[in-house]
């Protein structure tokens, strides 16, 4: 089973990576092997990253998603299972388009930048966690509990984070691209997006197998 449970920025399918070397699908791949895939997603990732062999099931949904898998799971004639939660990359779109939201943001990460600089002690730059996102975590990792207790035993699970917040970096690039008026300078927006890239350029994978 193979279960990304984020991608902020850009809901992304099974592949084989950017650049790809093939343009042979993953879903493909494997039945050519024999083995029988499972992709449950969004339509637009079903459409795109699915093949003619493989079960598809297009979701509105993360709580639509998880009952799905959990469903599919118990398929003993599927071997290989991909979904996605969308609910936090779906919150930090919204962030970065919602503009009181963006400059206290914003705001904050200058001014933990500007306290970093006169310390001695620097332990990298991170803001505060809002209620809101607390929330949309808590879910998530209950959805990924309620995934974890359905898997057969001796499944192997993978949850890929994928990148972190990128739905701020490329809103901060077009802010600059496009000279857009805000409260904060042209130097100040770059320093911000120069810890907030980099930031957001780590991901995690993790890997468990279900005893």
């Amino acid at each position: 089973v193979v279960f990304p449970d984020f991608f902020p920025g850009s809901l992304l399918g099974p592949d084989f990576g950017s650049p790809s070397f093939t343009r042979k699908k993953i879903l493909s791949t494997l039945a050519e092997c024999g083995k029988t895939s499972s992709i449950i997603d969004d339509i637009s990732i079903v459409k795109r990253y699915s093949s003619e062999s493989s079960n598809a099931f297009a979701v509105c949904s993360d709580d639509e998603a998880l009952m799905k898998a959990k469903k599919e799971v118990k398929n003993d004639r599927t071997h290989f299972i991909w979904t996605q939660f969308s609910e936090l990359n779906s919150f930090y779109e919204n962030q970065a388009e919602d503009e009181e939201k963006l400059n206290g943001k914003l705001a904050e990460m200058l001014s933990l930048l500007t306290c970093e600089k006169k310390s001695v002690n620097k332990k990298g730059i991170h803001c505060g966690m809002t209620t809101e996102l607390k929330d949309i975590i808590t879910r998530l990792n209950g959805r990924i509990r309620g995934l974890y207790a359905a898997l057969p035993t001796n499944t192997m699970l993978i949850i890929c984070t994928g990148h972190g917040d990128t739905a701020i970096v490329r809103k901060l690039r077009k802010m600059l691209l496009d000279q857009s008026e805000t409260n904060m300078s042209r130097e100040s927006i770059l320093k911000v997006l120069e810890e907030l890239q980099a930031q957001a350029e780590v991901a995690l994978c993790f890997l468990g197998l279900k005893d």
